[in-house]
């Protein structure tokens, strides 16, 4: 068994290897926790003041690194619509942006920016609260209010690296503007729960927007990626992940102006199963974004675009509208030409398209018996029907889950400081 080296629940998180560094932790308590570069690579809380009882209280009950929740069901306006591996889904189309410009500058066909720019420019948010490129290192992301067109382009496609998305987000809502915010499926869960709460999530946040996640690269892997290509972390100026393509090259700039530039093949590779990911992403419930108003996600067979598809996808979301604010605001995105419809989908086109996460659902409760098995208090879900999901286990297909997972954690691949080469 496992024993954990402080009483701490912020410590505790991360010793788990479920810290996904959102910062929602240093938005409630900006007093005594603060985001801070870890030995490891990664953004991490650090308590400068020990949160008393009743904090670590509250905590728990909105932390992605305790709890994963679906849509509350007070959210869902027609339960018919509640499809049993995908979650609530009130339409579903595949489109892209109308903008050229847009759809090729976007990860993939530019949906989320198309809708975000849509609720600017119709003046129904004052903002939009998003990452952009650059933080603390040249690769990482951070937390942006945009509150231009401008800003919005520029901030389109993804980033693969370690952010704080929600380190900000009460200390905008203390302004008392409007905003939409577009962050992780595991961030917007813990907005969603934070809102139980705290009134001015539903009050002020119009959107709740999210890309289809399949996690992003540790610090280990970035820099022997960088490695790779001959790079010191820093010579680097920038990292562009995606965009400029569907899904476009990895560019490396430099600051003596220099750039490298490889494909999404080169960074990912052609086998999702040998993704490089942090511990909290590989055992995510939810890389769907149940929780969303809005879901933007690629729509590659198995989720791993060929050579063929990267020379010639122009870039084409599947958006899902999982609220009935979220379908009326896709329905007007498209009205007002910001969206441009390409077709209808199904939920079951998600399994074709992100098989990886239909996998990681079914395979969630398994994973989290085994975290317990080895001693960790584990990740528990909310309105994802996990216990449901479960049952299309066979008994060792659950047993090989659990008994994997409790192997893994004993050998540290859970910890931050882990990388493949310590095995």
């Amino acid at each position: 068994m496992l024993k954990m080296t402080s009483n701490s629940k912020i410590k505790q998180v991360i010793e788990e290897g479920l810290c996904i560094g959102c910062g929602l932790c240093a938005s409630v308590f900006p007093n005594q926790v603060q985001m801070q570069l870890a030995p490891s690579g990664h953004l991490r809380p650090v308590e400068s003041t020990s949160l008393s009882s009743e904090q670590n209280i509250h905590l728990q009950s909105f932390c992605p690194g305790f709890v994963h929740s679906g849509m509350p069901s007070d959210k869902i306006s027609n339960l018919e619509n509640l499809d049993p591996t995908w979650g609530p889904i009130e339409k579903i189309v595949r489109a892209h942006s109308n903008d050229a410009k847009i759809r090729h500058k976007a990860a993939t066909g530019g949906g989320l920016t198309a809708i975000s720019l849509y609720l600017l420019e119709s003046g129904q948010v004052d903002g939009v609260l998003q990452v952009a490129g650059g933080g603390l290192k040249a690769y990482f992301g951070h937390s942006q209010l945009s509150q231009t067109s401008k800003d919005i382009v520029n901030s389109s496609s993804s980033i693969y690296a370690s952010t704080s998305p929600l380190e900000n987000l009460l200390k905008v809502l203390d302004t008392g503007i409007n905003i939409a915010l577009v962050a992780k499926p595991c961030d917007i869960s813990a907005v969603r729960l934070l809102g139980k709460k705290d009134q001015r999530i539903d009050r002020q946040i119009k959107a709740l927007l999210t890309p289809i996640c399949g996690g992003f690269f540790p610090p280990f892997a970035m820099e022997n990626f960088l490695e790779s290509v001959g790079a010191k972390e820093g010579d680097v100026e920038s990292v562009s992940y995606r965009g400029e393509g569907c899904p476009g090259p990895t560019i490396i700039r430099f600051k003596n102006g220099e750039t490298v530039s490889k494909t999404y093949l080169d960074f990912w590779g052609t086998d999702s199963s040998q993704w490089y990911l942090p511990w909290r992403c590989r055992i995510c419930p939810d890389g769907s974004g149940e929780a969303a108003d809005i879901v933007s996600g690629d729509t590659w067979p198995n989720c791993e675009p060929t050579l063929e598809m990267m020379e010639n996808d122009l870039g084409t979301n599947v958006v899902i509208g999982r609220t009935s604010t979220g379908a009326d605001i896709i329905n007007a995105a498209i009205k007002s030409n910001y969206l441009s419809l390409e077709g209808d989908a199904k939920p079951s086109d998600l399994d074709y398209w992100q098989p990886h996460l239909v996998r990681k659902k079914i395979a969630a409760n398994a994973r989290y018996a085994g975290m317990r098995a080895a001693g960790q208090t584990g990740l528990s879900t909310i309105d994802l029907r996990a216990d449901d999901l479960n049952k299309r286990m066979d008994k060792s297909d659950y047993r090989s889950e659990l008994e994997g997972t409790t192997h893994r954690i004993k050998i540290g691949k859970h910890r931050d400081d882990f990388t493949y080469e310590s095995v």
